[in-house]
């Protein structure tokens, strides 16, 4: 496990030397989180609730699901993959006596520690503060939000994580992860807006894909959306999809390991 905690520890490192990086993210961050709230605030004009959401309520969806975004934007891990495949660095990753795509998380959790430290709580605090978003309704509602955040998130990983294993087959990635990524994902992830606000026939794709299970559940967890057995039946969709992603994730990099064996490396 310490040799795993070493990657993590380095990442986080690496990351720390990108200031510039950092600050003008952040700040590109803010910026658009600004117009989306401001243009949700224009949307409500003379409206008290919409499907269960009033003013507030949306707005503290919206930052809370802006601010998990983030994880998407700075994850990066399928490029990483995709760099190492086209360089022949992945070789020597995959002959050392480490799991592959522990060492691969370990990494993306130093990264991603970052983000969250540097990005998502001051952008989440000050969005906070400006418009006096809502707060989880009782600290177990806190946790369980936390724990459906980091589930997300290994979901997310694993997604990035199979789209990367691809670039062993295929010439380039960019165009496969921009279709999962920035299509599908976006679309069904509920980052535009609250999976209640879909139409039905998206609603029902939604619901047997992985993506809501990155933003939405937690989200809504986070805003009361999802109580009792809803919130319960959405962690464990949760955990399936983990169990479910990360074995396939490790079925596609034992796949490549033998394709660089009988090729020879």
């Amino acid at each position: 496990m310490k040799k795993y905690l070493t990657f993590t520890l380095k990442a986080f490192q690496r990351t720390l030397t990108y200031r510039f990086e950092l600050w003008m993210e952040l700040f590109i961050n803010v910026l658009f989180m600004l117009v989306y709230v401001y243009l949700w605030k224009a949307l409500y004009t003379g409206r008290t609730s919409v499907e269960g959401y009033d003013l507030n309520g949306i707005l503290t969806y919206i930052v809370v699901s802006q601010t998990l975004l983030t994880f998407t934007f700075t994850l990066r891990i399928s490029r990483i993959i995709e760099e190492k495949v086209r360089t022949g660095e992945v070789v020597t990753d995959l002959m050392k006596p480490i799991d592959f795509q522990l060492m691969t998380l370990a990494t993306a959790a130093g990264t991603s520690s970052h983000t969250a430290l540097f990005n998502m709580l001051p952008k989440f605090l000050l969005f906070y503060g400006a418009f006096g978003l809502s707060l989880p309704p009782s600290p177990l509602t806190v946790f369980l939000f936390f724990i459906s955040v980091v589930l997300g998130y290994i979901i997310l990983f694993s997604i990035e994580f199979i789209i990367g294993i691809f670039a062993f087959w295929l010439v380039e990635i960019r165009g496969l992860y921009a279709f999962v990524i920035w299509g599908l994902a976006m679309l069904f992830s509920g980052y535009f807006l609250p999976l209640e606000f879909y139409p039905d026939f998206l609603a029902k794709i939604a619901v047997v894909l992985p993506f809501r299970a990155i933003i939405y559940f937690p989200t809504a967890i986070y805003t009361g959306q999802l109580i009792g057995e809803s919130l319960v039946t959405a962690l464990l969709i949760q955990l399936t999809w983990v169990a479910v992603l990360v074995g396939i994730g490790r079925l596609a990099y034992r796949a490549a390991f033998r394709k660089l064996v009988i090729q020879g490396g």
